[in-house]
């Protein structure tokens, strides 16, 4: 039994990139969907679509230039058991120059540079390098 479809589709997402899959599958929820939509733009993955079946699942295609996985690592900061939640002043830029910080807002889930651009805090998700 899944407790936290986003935690379960980030470490699919770590492990395929780290065993050099071309693409998974993982339950499908709105908030997983609005993940790969913003790793998409972020273009740490190809391209994902949804399943129309009964039972739906998205289906990721992972991202790798010249052989080496877009994706090296994945922090997850907020778990089901414990949620962290920043102020805009206290959003962390991250480990590396190209690293993603998921937060999910008032306004929808984003980056840590749209947030602070808004001007929005929220939950912190997880770091992706």
């Amino acid at each position: 039994m899944i407790t936290s479809h986003s935690t379960d589709f980030l470490i699919r997402l770590k492990n395929a990139s780290l065993a050099g899959r071309k693409q998974f599958t993982a339950p499908f929820s709105g908030f997983c969907q609005a993940i790969a939509a913003l790793l998409k733009k972020n273009h740490f993955i190809d391209d994902f679509s949804v399943t129309d079946s009964a039972k739906k699942e998205i289906i990721v295609k992972v991202g790798y230039q010249d052989n080496i996985p877009l994706i090296t690592g994945i922090t997850l900061m907020s778990k089901p058991g414990r949620r962290h939640f920043e102020k805009v002043s206290a959003i962390p830029w991250g480990n590396t120059k190209n690293s993603l910080i998921i937060i999910s807002t008032s306004h929808g889930v984003m980056s840590q540079k749209e947030a602070k651009k808004l001007g929005i805090g929220g939950e912190l998700v997880a770091e992706i390098w």
